[in-house]
């Protein structure tokens, strides 16, 4: 006998449990805060380099190619990519609005969410709750809000990134199966870490990452197989992934190796030693060493705005975590108005102490849940190695390592403070590898069922306040 599809759509509501319900809640609310934020901003003013962004798009859609150097464009611009320029390209065109082009952004985050959504069943099954916290934190990311409501090719590129990160993730798992890793996954991973390759230098990560996941699998299967298997089950997929990688991203790379000896070069790279003499110091020369270590936090607690390159002194885990829990370079985002406000930002636009107020506040929540995070990868890659690659991942740590070590050396090769190269957006493409981490972590408290249950009502109620607060500095008056 057949259901109608009233009982279908029933019994699927049924099946979804308070678990569910609250985490199809936070999506909306997610969704709902990049919606409103791409469709408000003032991007010529405020919109994260929007100028030089739709500048680029501009130029790739009137000249059908990528501007690679050309100096028809802005120094900013003219060393990017082509992919997103091109996407950008295409929705001007077809919708004639630039704002339209904010959009692919929001629609990238909830690939994202969904992903996410993904791994968690996945990775933590029967762990709906643990769900919850990852999919919250995803949604209301202040640093993610406010990134993916913009013009920006970060966004995009973090969408691109994740999406490839699912698929090594899928590989790292499949490789545990007598039938190795799918040949169809090798391929997709493959595909879309090329396409992040188009965006963003930071997609190299992947190429590592994958490289490291090779090694430590192909160890360990050959420990109980022979070479024969280990072929059949890794290797084969891994090559077919590399060369669907170099078809994807080689035509762009290959040029500029031959041309710059760098396969994603820098403007900054046509500098010489005499026009900065910065260039040429030895490399690890360039940042004092307390730039690496947690100190010189005083004065971003006290305000938690990009002023220059000086004030205060750059650090690299202060400028993380303030640029991720508040509004660190000033775009817009905060709309609360009265009493006093500062010019002294970088970019000189006027900000209300009352949004340098609740900067304080999300700094110092943000500060406890980056602990979390922290603490969260670890407990991950542990429980990867301890119960030999079936619980926990290598993937996900690995990512998270590998890119926050990125951003760091590019700061390091171009240590120009002025132009703000210690940029948090960078760190976007790890959020949803930190989120997974998080849940799977308190998904993995089995001591005590009350244990569990007080640890997870713990963390949401921090992430519940990071939300209030991201949507009281947009609404409230």
């Amino acid at each position: 006998m057949k259901t109608s599809w009233r009982d279908r759509i029933r019994d699927t509501v049924l099946q979804i449990g308070p678990a569910g319900w609250v985490a199809l809640a936070v999506t909306l609310v997610g969704l709902l805060l990049r919606i409103e934020h791409a469709h408000t901003f003032n991007g010529p003013d405020r919109g994260s380099d929007y100028a030089s962004n739709v500048e680029g798009v501009r130029w790739m859609l009137k000249n059908m190619r990528p501007f690679n150097f050309t100096n028809e464009v802005g120094w900013s611009v003219k060393y990017q990519p082509p992919l997103w320029s091109a996407v950008g390209a295409l929705v001007l065109k077809i919708t004639g609005s630039e704002r339209a082009i904010a959009y692919v952004a929001v629609f990238g985050w909830a690939v994202r969410q969904w992903l996410l959504a993904r791994i968690m069943k996945l990775m933590a099954p029967h762990r709906d709750w643990s769900a919850v916290v990852a999919l919250s934190i995803n949604a209301v990311l202040p640093i993610s809000v406010l990134t993916d409501g913009k013009v920006n090719p970060e966004n995009y590129h973090t969408t691109l990134f994740t999406v490839a990160v699912y698929f090594l993730w899928r590989m790292e798992r499949q490789a545990l199966n007598t039938s190795g890793v799918s040949l169809v996954t090798a391929v997709l991973f493959g595909f879309f870490a090329g396409l992040s390759m188009l965006t963003k230098g930071t997609a190299s990560v992947l190429v590592m990452a994958a490289a490291i996941l090779l090694v430590w699998q192909a160890r360990r299967i050959r420990s109980q197989y022979s070479w024969a298997i280990v072929r059949r089950r890794l290797l084969a997929p891994t090559a077919l992934a590399a060369v669907v990688w170099c078809v994807v991203s080689g035509w762009w790379l290959w040029p500029n190796i031959v041309r710059f000896h760098h396969p994603f070069p820098h403007t900054w790279d046509m500098n010489t030693p005499k026009q900065e003499p910065t260039l040429a110091l030895p490399f690890f020369y360039r940042r004092p060493l307390g730039w690496a270590l947690p100190f010189e936090w005083k004065e971003y607690i006290e305000l938690p705005v990009n002023r220059d390159g000086k004030r205060p002194r750059p650090n690299f885990w202060a400028t993380s975590v303030a640029g991720t829990y508040s509004d660190w370079y000033n775009r817009g985002f905060c709309r609360l108005k009265g009493g006093p406000a500062t010019t002294d930002v970088w970019g000189g636009w006027p900000v209300t102490m009352r949004c340098a107020a609740v900067y304080v506040k999300l700094l110092w929540v943000g500060a406890l849940l980056s602990v979390m995070a922290v603490v969260a990868v670890v407990h991950t890659l542990r429980n990867h190695l301890m119960t030999s690659g079936r619980k926990g991942s290598l993937v996900l740590p690995t990512i998270i390592v590998l890119g926050t070590i990125f951003p760091a050396l590019f700061a390091i090769a171009y240590p120009y403070d002025h132009l703000a190269v210690l940029n948090p957006r960078y760190l976007l493409p790890i959020s949803v590898p930190m989120a997974a981490c998080l849940g799977f972590a308190l998904g993995q408290i089995n001591s005590a069922p009350w244990k569990r249950i007080l640890a997870h009502a713990v963390v949401l109620a921090v992430i519940a306040c990071v939300a209030i607060l991201v949507v009281y500095e947009r609404f409230g008056s």
